[in-house]
């Protein structure tokens, strides 16, 4: 990576809109938190990139992402597309498999809604996840796009697993470019939909092959903030370090849109020492890059390293992230070993 004075970096990641939007989520997170959500009897995590509901022998995941409104004024059809993207991502990343999706359109007319159902029937047909219901309002309004999904997973990947001493893995397909008009890393156009549909699914065997329980998708918070977001959840803190991050062939005064992007294919991994070596396999089969970016800690303290330079990129004792964390909610433990058998 390019030298950089830490402290300014930090300041100008804190500043980034994506992750004023995240600190926005504790307003909500401060109320949510006063009661054990639960289903069937069984409490249910928040702030993970799925619900997991749990049934007889398997897990229900369900999600939901609505779409960065300037995506959709800019391009109806890509909007329609990302949303069933970043959904797809939510529940892989969870260590499941997508099922069925519902969609919610609001725009100003019959054309544009039509250019978003096409992108949202595309996406759903690159990734084989059918379309089953929805709600469409065409009158005047500005455009709007929420998608939520429904997954089955047999083992979990979750934000809550997270151990001190662990490695944490940066998953990501080099190959790629920026979109010319966001900050969004297009790594898997080139791929056809049997080979990204494959990509995906190697989250799903590391989970049943026991070699991983924690992982998140990038998010727009981008690199450092989807770690944040693991780990304020999994109560740990850790140390990052800018040189391990791999990087495609960019220029140089484009890392920061690096760290900050919103990948089409991009996960954060946290992994016993003794399974490295086998998750990274996997992974670099398929020549995707999976390197090892730092180490989690014990602790409220997240640390950012560059070369001889260390800096503080966030301590959640001072300040939570998302609000969302592991002492949320009081049933935790007994729902972690179900989860783990």
């Amino acid at each position: 990576m390019p030298e950089a004075n830490l402290e300014n970096l930090i300041k100008k990641l804190h500043a980034t809109q994506a992750w004023k939007h995240k600190y926005e989520i504790k307003t909500i997170s401060d109320s949510i938190l006063k009661h054990v959500q639960l289903v069937d009897g069984s409490p249910v995590e928040l702030g993970d990139d799925a619900a997991v509901i749990k049934q007889d022998n398997d897990y229900l995941l369900l999600a939901a992402e609505a779409v960065h409104p300037p995506l959709i004024d800019n391009d109806p059809y890509i909007a329609g597309r990302a949303s069933i993207l970043a959904n797809v991502n939510d529940i892989y990343a969870m260590g499941g498999k997508p099922l069925a999706v519902v969609d919610t359109i609001i725009s100003p007319d019959i054309a544009v809604s039509s250019e978003i159902m096409r992108g949202l029937k595309d996406g759903c047909n690159r990734y084989g996840v059918p379309i089953v219901g929805g709600h469409l309002t065409a009158t005047g309004h500005k455009a709007a796009i929420t998608v939520c999904i429904l997954g089955r997973a047999k083992k979990i990947l979750s934000s809550f697993h997270a151990q001190p001493d662990d490695i944490l893995l940066h998953v990501t397909n080099l190959r790629g470019s920026f979109h010319p008009g966001f900050q969004f890393w297009n790594c898997s156009s080139h791929l056809s939909d049997e080979e990204i549909q494959r990509d995906l699914s190697l989250l799903k065997t590391i989970a049943e092959k026991g070699l991983c329980d924690t992982a998140r998708d990038i998010s727009m918070a981008g690199i450092l903030g989807t770690a944040l977001m693991m780990l304020e959840l999994s109560g740990v803190g850790a140390q990052i370090s800018l040189n391990r991050l791999r990087q495609p062939g960019i220029r140089s005064d484009k890392f920061f849109d690096w760290l900050c992007c919103f990948p089409s294919y991009g996960f954060i991994l946290s992994v016993r020492p003794w399974n490295l070596t086998n998750v990274q396999q996997i992974f670099h089969e398929f020549d995707i890059s999976c390197s090892s970016i730092g180490k989690v800690t014990e602790g409220s303290k997240v640390d950012l390293v560059n070369g001889d330079q260390t800096a503080l990129l966030w301590d959640f004792n001072e300040e939570p992230f998302t609000g969302f964390s592991s002492s949320s909610v009081p049933l935790l433990h007994e729902f972690k070993e179900e989860q783990l058998n």
